[in-house]
């Protein structure tokens, strides 16, 4: 059983092209995180996005388990499957899997299924995960990405 305990998965579309384009081609703004290439970062206001980024979030609460937050995503996005498989070559496609968990010992189960419904929508699989704990082998002093 999954023991994170905080999670979220959401589908982004990232490309060289205006956001525009991407939203005419999904038929629909995306939820959140989106922005256009040329557009200014919120942080450091001389700074602009390379990229444009149109994303669908998986639509239910973050302390659910990333299972159910996968599987809330793929039934949202089979709406637009066919959109997705015909996305033109330059729109990247990809799914993010954000765990948080309070040690590295912590169980995450995801069925295999999901690898497969990946496959079938085109998608590169992302998992991103964090750990509260220190792993066992802290150095004093330094944190656990500069041993």
């Amino acid at each position: 059983m999954s023991t994170e305990r905080d999670s979220y998965a959401y589908f982004t579309i990232t490309s060289s092209v205006p956001l525009g384009e991407i939203e005419a081609h999904m038929g629909r703004a995306g939820d959140g995180g989106c922005w256009s290439i040329g557009d200014r970062r919120k942080r450091g206001a001389k700074s602009i996005y390379s990229f444009s980024r149109w994303s669908l979030l998986s639509g239910i609460e973050r302390e659910n388990p990333l299972d159910e937050h996968l599987q809330a995503l793929w039934r949202r996005l089979s709406v637009y499957r066919t959109k997705v498989i015909e996305l033109p070559e330059g729109m990247n496609r990809s799914v993010s899997c954000v765990g948080q968990f309070k040690s590295y010992k912590d169980n995450i189960d995801l069925a295999s299924g999901y690898f497969s419904t990946a496959a079938y929508y085109g998608l590169r699989l992302d998992f991103d995960f964090y750990f509260d704990g220190d792993f066992g082998h802290e150095v004093e002093g330094k944190p656990c990405w500069s041993w």
